[in-house]
Formats: C-alpha cells, structure tokens, sequence
C-alpha cells in the first residue's frame, strides 16, 4: 500500500506515515472499518480484534496508522484518560474498489474481467485502467470479451482520476461489442452491492428467489 514509516527514539517513540498511495487502497482498511463498525475502540481493543481476524500488527504499526486515518480525516481521536479511543467519522463509506473486489470473489474466474470492467465503466462512465483492475486483483488484459481502448479522452480521463495515481502510461479497457451475458451477470453484482450498502428491511418481499432469469432483467 506505499506507506513508509520512521520510528525516532527520544523522549519518546513515535511514527510518522508518508502516504506515497491513497491510505484506505486495502483489505487492512476493509477489516478495520469492519471491526470498529459504530464503536469506539481503544488501541489495545483493535489489536486484540485484529488478532482475530489474523492481523497481528505491532502496537506502533496500529498506532501510526490509526493517527494517520485520524490526521487525513476518516478517524476521530478522543482523549479518555488514560488513554484514546478511535472510532470511525459518521458516514465513512469504504473503498469502492474494495467493495467491487469483495462482490467479484464468488464469480468464476474466466468471467471475472469481463465483468469487472464492465461495473468500473458502468460506474465511472469511462473506460477503466489497469491499474484499477489490479486494485480488484485481476489482470488487465484483453480477451474475447475485454480490448484495450483507444477512446481519444484517455488522458482526460486519467487526469480526472484524483482519488487514486493512474500511471501515465496505463492502458484502459472496454467492453468488446455486443455482451449481453456479461451485462446481466455485471448487473446482478451491482444489485447485489446495492442490497449491502442500502437498508431494505421492511421494504423487500419476504420471500425472495435466489437467482433471476433473464428475461427478468428486460420485463
């Protein structure tokens, strides 16, 4: 993730992040938000929670990187003595891409590109770059379905780009004509992240089919 950190001994010891890469690009991220979903959390707290989710971080690794979500404005730090609690900024969302990644892991691999490009310029209404193919673990290349873009607003697009640092130099990817299969399939993960982001509850049928048909994407 392109954090570097300095340990200085003196009076004390402290870590300062660089933050070469945007700091929530990671699953380490993800399992955070998750352990800490609505509560406040001391450092030893979060240790022991990320003990169990197999994260065993040194204190001063945590301890920078909390400071550090806390510095660019995801965390708050609160002073209840004798020590500080974190706990995630009101409406802190997580990464998009990590959430993509996450909806993507059941899909069968030989579909997985097709269908991840097809989200990512689905949602950014653009084509998408390698490197955020990578971001999804997947690698960019084209096949059947995928080919690299020549759209003429490549570096446009790239220069919109500010959440994240695309190479100057990264191919971008589209969907190769007709794909209807891929469509449905890429829509379904799209419904799927949208039940996990919005509540339904008291609004869906009690009763729900488990797979759609479809025809049922186009009635």
């Amino acid at each position: 993730m392109g954090i570097g950190i300095t340990i200085t001994r003196g009076t004390q010891t402290f870590i300062r992040f660089v933050i070469k890469s945007n700091l929530v690009m990671s699953e380490y991220y993800n399992i955070l938000t998750k352990v800490m979903a609505n509560k406040q959390m001391s450092i030893s707290s979060i240790a022991r929670e990320l003990k169990k989710n197999g994260y065993d971080q040194h204190r001063l690794i945590l301890t920078g990187y909390l400071r550090a979500l806390h510095e660019t404005g995801y965390m708050e730090e609160i002073d209840i003595p004798p020590s500080k609690v974190y706990v995630f900024k009101p409406g802190m969302k997580r990464d998009v891409y990590n959430i993509v990644k996450e909806h993507l892991k059941d899909i069968d691999i030989s579909e997985r590109l097709g269908i991840a490009v097809f989200i990512l310029s689905s949602l950014f209404h653009r084509p998408c770059f390698k490197y955020e193919l990578e971001l999804l673990g997947i690698e960019a290349r084209k096949t059947e379905t995928v080919k690299e873009s020549k759209d003429a607003r490549l570096k446009e697009h790239r220069n919109a780009v500010t959440r994240i640092k695309i190479p100057i130099d990264d191919p971008a990817f589209e969907i190769n004509g007709e794909t209807s299969e891929i469509q449905i399939n890429g829509n379904r993960v799209l419904i799927d992240i949208i039940r996990d982001l919005i509540d339904l509850e008291g609004l869906k049928a009690k009763s729900q089919q488990t797979k759609l048909h479809k025809s049922e994407f186009y009635s």
